[in-house]
């Protein structure tokens, strides 16, 4: 298995990039290289959507209109949002790994979100991953981040 010199964990929100580094008597450590928080990702959609003009009244048939307003774009708008973030943490993952994963990489993220970032990652930098861990990391303290992945795991 080719060692991995980075591990980069992600959520919606945010990512977290840490080298690897090994001490012969100790076993791998981790030092965070880069930290990465997207807006976008974090708050309410109403909070982000101010226009009212694309809402469109719930009735129960003829009559006044009764009840909260929908938004008829709503979940176009999520898809889209979700989208951009994703497409954002594949390009922020990119250059960290461009600048300091020479050899292989390991990589977290939640299991919704997991494919979708590795599909948008170029191959070069997707193929030189050598473990996935689908799973959120990204508040794990980094000491206890190495018994996550079986690929820091020292062979006995």
């Amino acid at each position: 298995m080719t060692p991995s010199s980075l591990v980069i964990v992600t959520d919606r929100g945010s990512l977290k990039a840490y080298r690897v580094n090994e001490t012969p008597t100790r076993g791998p450590s981790l030092q965070l290289v880069q930290a990465f928080n997207i807006t976008d990702a974090h708050g309410r959609l109403v909070d982000k959507v101010s226009d009212f003009a694309g809402r469109f009244p719930v009735t129960d048939g003829a009559g006044p209109h009764h009840g909260a307003a929908s938004i008829a774009e709503r979940t176009q708008l999520v898809a889209e949002t979700d989208r951009r973030i994703q497409k954002e943490l594949a390009d922020q993952i990119t250059k960290i790994v461009s600048r300091n994963g020479k050899e292989g990489w390991s990589f977290a993220a939640p299991a919704e979100i997991h494919g979708a970032i590795v599909d948008l990652l170029p191959p070069a930098v997707r193929d030189r991953i050598v473990e996935h861990v689908k799973s959120d990391l990204v508040k794990v303290e980094p000491a206890k981040l190495i018994s996550r992945f079986r690929s820091l795991q020292q062979i006995s």
